[in-house]
């Protein structure tokens, strides 16, 4: 088992095949990468595993934007 991400898990990740929009997207993600000599994001395995992206808003709570703007 590698230490990377392969390719084809990259593209299926972000859910783009060009590396420049790859980055970017894993970027915006907060997922860390390192660009290898001819430009393709290489991911780390655990990179990922530690990913929990940004927490959804539980039906419950109040929309505190919405409130605050009508304030």
């Amino acid at each position: 088992m590698s230490v990377w991400l392969t390719a084809a898990e990259v593209g299926e990740l972000t859910a783009l095949k060009r590396w420049s929009a790859q980055r970017r997207a894993l970027r915006e993600m907060g997922i860390p990468f390192t660009p290898n000599r001819a430009g393709r994001p290489l991911v780390e395995c655990a990179a990922v595993l530690r990913y929990r992206g940004k927490p959804e808003r539980s039906p419950d709570e109040p929309n505190w934007g919405a409130l605050n703007k009508a304030a």
